[in-house]
């Protein structure tokens, strides 16, 4: 069901991979619908961890080119010397190292769609060759001669404030407002209300399995202080948050003894290090990671360590023996 058919008082909490009732996500799901409905580029604008990345792929879930290639480009996680080789390819021998052809993203990309994120991270070069891309549709790979044809719709993202980028000197504004022709803006976590709530639950659902759980619910503290916090990490935070909460939980509810320290009121203790672990990563060593890291900050005392953990004397020793730990 679209957005368009949907009762005007009646929210909606889930739009693809995104959840949501605030005004703000209501906002942002009708904005998806428009934009997929389009050819436009559609430049999207958040703080890190707001889902710029789900609502792209939203859009190209819901439009026309739904089965086309959906290629997702992190720019800033790329050697600045390399993002114009991974953009537009290259052919052999075109820069030491190139030891054959390769078809970049917009090639790979068809008739699909290519999400430029961190787009505020490119250089001069790139952007100029970016900017030719749009204009034209057409581009070379490096060390190429033939003119290569792409009917990809680009998608980009930044979490840079605007008026930053445009008064500083390292992006073209030409550029810019190619971009931002259907400009759809992403609402940071602290200013969507009871959503907190609504998507600490979903992670609570979507982890119980595979972390071995069978946790219910919030306690009604635990909604509280999580309310209250400023999220500067956002979506992203929270989903971290509650995952280590779940792993320190024995019971069927998790209270704020179970989440990180920085959410206990008069604790004093903010500046405590905070630790995050890559998906996929198994969860005993997750486990006894967390358990090593305790033990150095409270200086071994185990009674302390199981304090902070959120856990008994009891399930201490026993994580301890688990883990060889002595």
């Amino acid at each position: 069901m679209t957005i368009s058919s949907q009762s005007p008082n009646k929210k909606i909490s889930r739009y693809e991979k995104l959840i949501g009732k605030s005004a703000a996500m209501q906002k942002a799901y009708q904005q998806i619908e428009q934009a997929a409905a389009t050819e436009i580029p559609v430049l999207l604008i958040g703080e890190t961890g707001t889902g710029k990345d789900l609502a792209a792929q939203a859009i190209h879930q819901r439009s026309s080119r739904k089965e086309g290639p959906y290629i997702p480009v992190n720019l800033g996680a790329i050697p600045s010397e390399l993002v114009a080789s991974e953009l537009f390819g290259h052919e052999k021998g075109a820069f030491t190292g190139a030891l054959k052809q390769y078809k970049g993203k917009f090639e790979q990309a068809l008739d699909g769609i290519v999400f430029l994120d961190e787009i505020d991270s490119i250089d001069e070069k790139v952007q100029v060759s970016l900017l030719r891309l749009i204009e034209q549709k057409r581009f070379h790979r490096l060390g190429g001669k033939r003119s290569i044809v792409t009917n990809a719709r680009i998608i980009a993202a930044t979490n840079a404030d605007v008026d930053d980028l445009l008064e500083g000197d390292g992006f073209r504004e030409d550029l810019f407002y190619r971009l931002d022709v259907f400009r759809i803006t992403m609402a940071p976590l602290r200013k969507r209300g009871r959503d907190i709530i609504l998507l600490a639950e979903n992670f609570i659902k979507r982890f119980n399995q595979p972390l071995g759980k069978s946790i219910k619910r919030l306690a009604p503290e635990s909604r509280q202080v999580l309310q209250e916090y400023n999220w500067p990490g956002n979506v992203r935070e929270l989903k971290n948050v509650i995952q280590r909460a779940m792993l320190m939980c024995e019971g069927s509810e998790l209270y704020p003894q179970h989440l990180p320290r920085r959410f206990h009121r008069g604790s004093g203790d903010s500046a405590l290090p905070e630790m995050t672990f890559r998906i996929g990563t198994p969860l005993d060593e997750i486990e006894r990671d967390i358990i090593l890291r305790t033990l150095e900050i409270t200086g071994n005392n185990r009674t302390e360590a199981a304090k902070l953990l959120g856990i008994s004397r009891r399930a201490i020793y026993n994580r301890l023996k688990k883990h060889n730990i002595d």
